[in-house]
C-alpha cells in the first residue's frame, strides 16, 4: 500500500521547444522549495563505494540524458521513491517503438474502464510512491505546473487533498510569477463538462468522473446532483444501496455518509431505507427499528452542542495525508473513531434535532412504535455521552503526559544544523514548513535507547573478536560505506561529514557493528539510521560514556525494549561480508 502521484500526458501536440521551457521552470519550483530536496547518489571514497542523499537534483546535467530526480527532503530526512523528469522530450517519452501516438482525449479510457483507472489515455511519467512526506508537496507543484503548461495534453490525479492543492498552487503561481489552472481533476464543473463530452451513455460519465474526481466523497455526490441531475443520480445511488442486505455494511455505511455529507436530508434517506426494505427476504434490517440501530451505530445522536470532542478525531483539513492516515481511514474501527466522522460533523449538523428529524420520518411510516424508536435514540444519546467523557478524561491525560515530557526535554532547535535559518515565510511557505516538522520523526528517549543498543553491539564484538583487531580508522569507514550499498540504504551529506570526521576509533566500531546487521525489520532500520545520523547519540554508544541504563524493578530490559519499540539485534544477523574488507577495493 502506498500513497501516489500520478501525472498522465500525451505527448503528441507538446512542441519539444516548450517541453525544455517547463522542465528549466520545475527546476526553478525544486530549488525554490522552502526546504531542500535530495536524490540518491553512489560517490567513491579510497575506491570505495557509499549511497549519498544530496542537495544536487539535476543528473548529467548538459547532455542528452539530463533530468532531475528527487527522493525525499533534506531536513524531515523522509523519502520514499524516485520522481525524475528529463529536459528533452524524446528522452522523456521515448520507446523501443519509438515516439508514441496516442489517439483521443487525454482523460478517456474504453468505457468499461471507466470506473476503475483514475489514470487515463497516455503515459503516466510519475506514478510512484510519496507516502504523503514533504516531498509530496514539491512533486505536486511540477505536476501541477505542467497540468499548467499543457492543459490539453496533461492530467495530475494521486492520493491528493484539496488543501494541498489550494496552497501548492498559490505558491507555484507567487514562485514563477504567473497565473496557475486548478487541477482539472479537482475541478468539479470543468472535469464533467469535458467527461460528458468524451461518452455517450450517461452511466459511463458518471462512472468515469467519479473515478477522476479527486475531491470528497460529499463534493463528488454533490457535484453529480448538480451536473448530471437528482434523478439520475438518486436512481443509482439506490441501485448501489440496495445491493447491501444491511445498512452495516462497510460499502452501505460509506454511500450513507456521502448522501449525508451531500444532501443532509434524514427524510429522504428513510424513504430509501424503507425502498430497499420492501425487496422482501434478506433485506429486513433496512426496516424502521434496525436500520434506526445502524444509524446510532455509525451516526452520532448526541445533541449538536455536546460534540466539540469530534474535531481531534476528523482528518485535519490543512495536513496532507500520509501512509498512517491513509491505513487509519481504511481501517475506521482500528482508530478508536466513529466509521464515518466527516457525517457527524458536516454543515448540516448545525441544524438542531437530527434526532428528532429521524423521529419524525420514521413515526410518519410506522407511528405505533414512536416509544421503541424513542428508546432507541435515547440509549444511543447515553451512550455517546459515555464515550464522550471517556474521550475527554484520556485527552486530559495525554495533554498531562505531554506536559511533562517537555518539562523534561532539553530545549532543541526548531531545525537542524545543517537545515534552514528563521525568515519570513509566505502563508504557502509556512504551510510547506509546517508538513516538514510534523514528519520529522520523533524518537523515545533517544540516549537511554542508544545506550541499550550500544549495550547489544558491544557483545557482538565482543563474541567477534577478530572482525575488530584493526587499529585503522579508513578500515571501519569502508565498511559503513559499503553496508550503505550492500543493504540499499544512504545517509545525508551531513552526516558522513561527521563519520567521516570521528577520531575515536570505539565509536567508529560501534557504527561498524551496527553497519553489519542484516535485518531489514522496519523498527531496526529507523534506528539505525537515526543512530548513524546522530553524532550527538554516538558517545552512548560506548561502556564508558553510557547513562545508568540498570532496568529498574517494573522496566525489564524486554519490557523497555517492547515498551519504546527498540530492535532485538542477534548475533545471526551479522553479515560477515562487510567485515572481509582486507585493504583492497571491496568487490561491489
Amino acid at each position: 500500500m502506498g500513497l501516489f502521484i500520478h501525472l498522465t500526458i500525451n505527448p503528441k501536440d507538446i512542441p519539444p521547444n516548450d517541453w525544455e521551457a517547463a522542465y528549466q521552470e520545475s527546476l526553478t519550483l525544486l530549488r525554490a522549495f522552502p526546504v531542500p530536496l535530495m536524490r540518491i547518489a553512489r560517490e567513491e571514497i579510497r575506491h570505495t563505494a557509499r549511497y549519498t542523499y544530496i542537495s544536487d537534483l539535476v543528473w548529467d546535467p548538459g547532455t542528452p540524458n539530463e533530468h532531475w530526480r528527487v527522493v525525499g527532503d533534506a531536513v524531515s530526512g523522509r523519502h520514499a521513491e524516485d520522481f525524475l523528469l528529463f529536459r528533452h522530450k524524446e528522452k522523456q517519452f521515448k520507446t523501443i517503438f519509438g515516439p508514441p501516438d496516442i489517439q483521443g482525449d487525454i482523460l478517456w479510457v474504453p468505457p468499461d474502464d471507466a470506473p476503475f483507472y483514475s489514470t487515463g489515455n497516455g503515459i503516466d511519467i510519475f506514478g510512484q510512491k510519496t507516502q504523503g512526506y514533504p516531498y509530496h508537496l514539491a512533486v505536486l507543484a511540477v505536476a501541477i505546473l505542467l497540468e499548467t503548461r499543457f492543459p490539453d495534453q496533461c492530467y495530475l490525479s494521486g492520493d491528493i487533498e484539496p488543501m494541498q492543492v489550494e496552497n501548492m498552487c498559490r505558491w507555484v503561481s507567487k514562485t514563477l510569477n504567473t497565473s496557475v489552472v486548478t487541477p482539472i481533476c479537482m475541478d468539479a464543473k470543468r472535469l464533467y463538462r469535458r467527461v460528458s463530452t468524451l461518452y455517450e451513455n450517461p452511466r459511463h460519465v458518471m462512472e468515469r468522473f467519479q473515478a477522476l474526481f479527486g475531491g470528497c466523497q460529499a463534493e463528488k455526490f454533490e457535484a453529480l446532483l448538480r451536473y448530471a441531475g437528482r434523478p439520475v443520480v438518486l436512481k443509482r445511488f439506490k441501485q448501489e444501496l440496495g445491493e447491501y442486505p444491511s445498512p452495516d455494511y462497510y460499502g452501505a455505511i460509506r454511500l450513507i455518509a456521502k448522501f449525508l455529507s451531500a444532501t443532509g436530508d434524514l427524510e429522504q434517506l428513510v424513504e430509501i431505507a424503507l425502498g430497499i426494505a420492501d425487496q422482501g427476504k434478506g433485506f429486513e434490517e433496512w426496516k424502521p427499528a434496525p436500520f434506526l440501530r445502524a444509524l446510532c451505530n455509525h451516526y452520532l445522536m448526541a445533541p449538536y452542542t455536546e460534540r466539540e470532542l469530534l474535531g481531534a478525531f476528523g482528518p485535519p483539513q490543512d495536513e496532507p495525508m500520509t501512509l498512517d492516515d491513509a491505513l487509519a481511514r481504511a481501517f475506521p474501527g482500528a482508530g478508536g473513531k466513529p466509521a464515518e466522522i466527516d457525517a457527524h460533523r458536516s454543515t448540516h449538523g448545525n441544524v438542531q434535532g437530527e434526532d428528532s428529524r429521524v423521529l419524525a420520518a420514521l413515526c410518519a411510516v410506522q407511528p405505533e412504535k414512536r416509544a421503541l424508536f424513542r428508546e432507541i435514540l435515547s440509549a444511543a444519546e447515553d451512550e455517546a455521552r459515555e464515550q464522550r467523557e471517556e474521550t475527554r478524561k484520556r485527552m486530559r491525560e495525554m495533554e498531562q503526559e505531554w506536559r511533562e515530557k517537555a518539562q523534561q526535554a532539553p530545549a532543541q532547535d526548531a531545525w537542524p544544523a545543517d537545515g534552514l535559518a528563521p525568515k519570513a515565510v509566505s502563508l504557502e511557505e509556512s504551510y510547506i514548513l509546517s508538513q516538514v516538522s510534523e514528519e520529522t520523526e520523533q524518537f523515545v528517549d533517544e540516549e537511554k535507547s542508544a545506550a541499550r543498543i550500544g549495550e547489544q553491539l558491544r557483545q557482538m564484538m565482543e563474541e567477534n573478536p577478530d572482525f575488530f583487531q584493526a587499529e585503522d580508522r579508513h578500515h571501519y569507514l569502508r565498511g559503513i560505506y559499503r553496508a550503505t550499498v550492500q543493504y540499499g540504504f544512504a545517509l545525508r551529506a551531513a552526516s558522513w561529514r561527521a563519520i567521516d570526521g570521528e577520531q575515536e576509533l570505539a565509536i567508529l566500531k560501534g557504527l561498524f557493528m551496527l553497519c553489519a546487521i542484516k535485518d531489514r525489520e522496519f523498527n531496526f532500520w529507523r534506528w539505525r539510521i537515526h543512530l548513524l545520523e546522530s553524532p550527538s547519540l554516538w558517545p552512548y554508544l560506548l561502556e564508558a560514556y553510557q547513562p545508568d541504563t540498570r532496568a529498574d524493578d517494573n522496566d525489564t530490559w524486554e519490557g523497555y525494549r517492547e515498551r519504546i519499540s527498540l530492535p532485538q539485534m542477534e548475533k545471526r544477523n551479522i553479515d560477515g561480508r562487510i567485515f572481509s574488507l582486507g585493504e583492497g577495493k571491496p568487490d561491489i
